[in-house]
């Protein structure tokens, strides 16, 4: 029941947002840009830059179920006077055969060597990344900000129980045919329940998007390449090797629909943790 009605929040939540940017206009000048000055008092307070659902089926090293998982990330964009803050925030509906180390992010540790099957929303993560307008249309763009976890999971097993933040750097390259980057976060916890260990993780989001022909690409954009610091070593890590294609699919002059599948293998896992993942994206560029 908890999960149906989350989901139908976020149902509308997303089509709130999605109708409130469609009713945004810009105005331009004879020559079809905007002037700087123009830009800035014309640029909405805040816009959805991006919507991506990402459907993924996590297949284990041992006889059962696999987990299956809907991630819902959200890409949106501040603007306050000459500068830009990027948000990017990242929850999951999680439906888990048993509880699976390390996954999902913030769930450091197994809370019990029982195979119980756990049902529901995890942490939520989010990132903040500033930079000064017009500063960032060469090849490179690197920027600063922080990320923060929210102890929002609906199960011990799909979340960490704690308050985390630390720093965070977003960085990418476009040249041609190439875009790629990486988003990286390290975060530490500072606040919540005293039963649950502390949370001291490193996660890194690599992207590599190649375009091959007109509206299609290959792709690299796997879970995330994460370390858990406190736990024992042969534990710590994912790290996924793979990828896969997407197609883009125009919708009207402004928005893309973008649809991807990618098959991933990690080579670095924890004992009980993730084989292989087969990962789905349905996304909104606006």
């Amino acid at each position: 029941m908890c999960i149906k009605v989350n989901s139908i929040v976020l149902l509308v939540l997303t089509l709130f947002l999605h109708n409130g940017i469609f009713a945004q206009v810009e105005t331009e000048t004879d020559e079809g840009h905007l002037t700087e000055e123009e830009s800035e008092g014309d640029e909405p307070f805040y816009r959805l830059g991006s919507q991506r659902t990402w459907p993924f089926f996590s297949f284990l090293n041992d006889p059962g179920d696999d987990a299956k998982t809907l991630g819902i990330e959200f890409e949106s964009y501040l603007n306050i006077g000459k500068y830009e803050i990027k948000n990017i925030s990242y929850f999951e509906v999680d439906s888990y055969p048993r509880a699976i180390p390390g996954q999902p992010n913030g769930n450091p540790e197994e809370t019990t060597d029982e195979i119980v099957p756990a049902d529901g929303i995890n942490d939520l993560l989010m990132g903040f990344w500033f930079a000064r307008k017009g500063k960032h249309h060469g090849k490179h763009h690197l920027t600063g900000g922080f990320a923060v976890m929210l102890p929002t999971a609906t199960d011990p097993t799909l979340g960490s129980g704690k308050w985390s933040a630390g720093p965070s750097f977003d960085y990418e390259f476009e040249s041609g045919r190439w875009f790629a980057g990486a988003i990286a976060l390290q975060v530490w916890s500072f606040a919540g329940q005293a039963d649950q260990k502390a949370v001291n993780m490193l996660m890194i989001k690599p992207f590599v998007v190649f375009n091959v022909v007109k509206r299609f690409d290959l792709i690299y954009m796997p879970y995330g390449v994460s370390v858990y610091w406190n736990k024992p070593a042969g534990e710590k890590v994912y790290l996924p090797l793979g990828g896969g294609g997407q197609y883009q699919i125009p919708l009207g002059a402004k928005t893309t629909l973008n649809l991807g599948a990618q098959f991933f293998k990690n080579v670095i896992r924890p004992t009980k943790g993730t084989v292989y993942d087969l990962r789905f994206l349905v996304e909104f560029v606006l």
